[in-house]
């Protein structure tokens, strides 16, 4: 008797889990162009601790780190600031009806 499928391919965990998200990356848009951050869930580990530590040492860290250094320069030239990426991210959680950084998958509605 099978007790269901144990070994996962990290891949195919990763591309199921942006299907059931709408994707794995957010945009928004500074004098025309167009900015991507990973979605939360789809954070590398140093981006997740600088978000974790972003209560000490302010928001631009984690933001640079989440846009990358030279992506953040730019956005900033563009007129952007590490608090639009902080709104763009509580919009999402908004629309998604759940708190970041949980792991339960969104309920589909």
């Amino acid at each position: 008797m099978s007790h269901g499928k144990t070994t996962y391919d990290l891949a195919e965990l990763r591309q199921r889990a942006a299907q059931r998200k709408g994707g794995d990356k957010l945009t928004i848009t500074a004098d025309g162009k167009p900015y991507t951050i990973p979605m939360p869930g789809f954070w590398p580990d140093d981006v997740k601790e600088a978000a974790r530590k972003s209560g000490e040492d302010g928001d631009i860290p984690f933001v640079r780190a989440l846009m990358g250094a030279k992506e953040y320069e730019k956005f900033v030239a563009a007129g952007g600031r590490s608090s639009d990426i902080q709104l763009l991210l509580e919009e999402y959680k908004a629309s998604q009806g759940a708190e970041l950084g949980e792991s339960s998958p969104s309920p589909t509605s």
